[in-house]
């Protein structure tokens, strides 16, 4: 009886803390705002503003740095500017401005401004696509939604070893026109768009111009 008693241990009961009640945690959701806070709102809004910066130093690396692929100078009008790329290069406006959130550095590049916008890409491609196959998805994209083929007719453009003019019909009733060469030498298609069909649109698909 002595010995289970002896085992028996008593527990002592908690011991009032001497010091200050702890202070309720801060929620940033319904209290005030503290430096803390400021400082994280700020290092958001800072990286959001320069994500767009760092796009557009990618696609100048793989546009403007491609010295191992060949380049070509496009024809630039008075007023104009050119957009270099890979296999291919095109003029627009000198106030239409890169859209980078339609652009990569895959080979894709979209310009746009007050009087339209074009878009231009560059695939491998090493058999001749069809003219009337299915479209990539990418002339949907730079056209802004659905559309239909009103018209195709083939024609020369120096350098590609096929070539088509396109017409198209968006559901918004506007038209839009594209080209799309095929070049054997660099196994490479390529589409210009632009939009709404005009005599900008027209001599911008008119600048187009394919390395070989």
């Amino acid at each position: 009886m002595r010995a289970a008693t002896e085992s028996r241990q008593t527990v002592p009961p908690p011991q009032a803390s001497s010091g200050a009640a702890r202070p309720p945690r801060h929620d940033p959701r319904v209290d005030p705002p503290t430096k803390r806070d400021r400082r994280r709102l700020l290092a958001w809004l800072a990286l959001l503003t320069l994500t767009p910066i760092c796009i557009g130093v990618v696609l100048w690396a793989a546009i403007g740095l491609n010295g191992n692929y060949p380049t070509v100078a496009p024809p630039v009008p008075r007023g104009w500017q050119s957009v270099a790329g890979v296999y291919a290069s095109f003029s627009v406006p000198h106030s239409w401005s890169l859209q980078q959130f339609m652009s990569d550095a895959a080979g894709d590049v979209y310009y746009a401004g007050t009087s339209g916008g074009a878009g231009e890409s560059v695939t491998e491609a090493d058999v001749p696509p069809s003219p009337r196959g299915a479209l990539p998805q990418i002339v949907g994209t730079f056209l802004g939604g659905h559309y239909r083929v009103v018209s195709v007719e083939a024609f020369r453009l120096a350098g590609a070893a096929l070539s088509w003019h396109y017409q198209f019909l968006l559901d918004d009733g506007k038209k839009g026109l594209g080209t799309m060469a095929w070049v054997k030498t660099t196994e490479s298609e390529v589409w210009l768009v632009a939009l709404p069909s005009s005599a900008t649109a027209e001599r911008v698909l008119s600048t187009l111009t394919v390395a070989s």
